[in-house]
């Protein structure tokens, strides 16, 4: 990790240690003045998982010293200008990545504690849909790569907007051993823990691949969404329909961008990102009629 990052996390460390409170009761003090910054994200911040990088976990931050009774500026001072961070250390919070109720209440029972301590490299995602419009399955391959000793596991989500099926099964087919499942049915969310075979050293890389496989019915939707939470070198999504389920349009998006892209003789369409930056993207789709299944 960066001095950057450890100054940020020892200063803030020390400052609740004198302050003798707890990450609930500091986050109900900053709730009081107006300010919402979840306990998960306090604790990335003082182990040094993560920085406040956002503006408004950056505006955050004065509140925070007036309840650890510093003086103004104390923390903001430790943290480095955007332009000096290595890219490598831009990491969103969880929470910002999964804002919602449900899905936080699933991720929280997980064990997230590696995730900001191994490196994205390439990732690799196949959607599969059926003839009845509904997805099918997802196969996923990714490679990691370890920023320190220790990573022994890493966490995936699943989330749906059809809460009239149930959730998928997790299967891991190689480089892990399926952990600990957390599922929210009411929220159409499902979490696991992938295992990797033995903790890795720093440097050193890791290849899973896992799938997520639809029990008797599939959820209908109209897109699929991937979130990066950390620069990746390669991201690759491809979306295969059926041929008797063929879509009117397949739309590629980012945060900030949209374009319409054509299927390929096997009816797959795809968008490919290199260098990719944390943020979200994905591909969706919509059919001839009103009637989707």
């Amino acid at each position: 990790m960066s001095d950057a990052i450890g100054s940020f996390a020892d200063e803030l460390r020390l400052a609740i240690d004198r302050r003798g409170l707890g990450l609930e009761r500091i986050r109900d003090h900053l709730d009081q003045r107006g300010v919402s910054v979840s306990v998960a994200t306090l604790s990335y911040w003082q182990s040094g998982r993560s920085l406040p990088g956002r503006k408004a976990s950056i505006a955050a931050i004065s509140q925070l010293e007036d309840v650890l009774a510093l003086e103004r500026g104390h923390l903001r001072r430790t943290l480095p200008l955007t332009r000096e961070r290595p890219r490598r250390c831009v990491v969103r919070d969880l929470d910002d990545l999964w804002p919602d109720p449900g899905h936080a209440e699933v991720l929280h029972r997980l064990d997230t504690r590696w995730d900001a301590e191994l490196d994205r490299v390439t990732l690799h995602d196949v959607l599969r849909l059926g003839a009845d419009r509904r997805q099918h399955s997802l196969t996923v391959r990714q490679v990691m790569r370890a920023r320190s000793d220790g990573p022994d596991r890493r966490v995936v989500m699943h989330c749906q907007d059809d809460t009239s099926v149930g959730l998928p099964e997790f299967r891991a087919i190689q480089g892990c051993e399926l952990g600990r499942v957390e599922r929210s049915v009411e929220h159409g969310v499902a979490g696991a823990e992938l295992l990797f075979h033995r903790p890795l050293a720093r440097g050193e890389t890791v290849v899973v691949e896992y799938e997520f496989v639809a029990h008797d019915v599939g959820p209908l939707e109209s897109e699929y969404t991937r979130r990066l939470r950390m620069p990746m070198r390669e991201y690759l999504l491809q979306v295969e329909f059926h041929p008797d389920a063929l879509p009117a349009t397949t739309i590629a998006f980012t945060d900030d961008h949209e374009s319409v892209i054509d299927l390929d003789p096997s009816h797959r369409g795809h968008l490919a990102h290199t260098d990719a930056t944390p943020g979200t993207t994905g591909i969706r789709w919509t059919w001839d009629d009103v009637n989707n299944g």
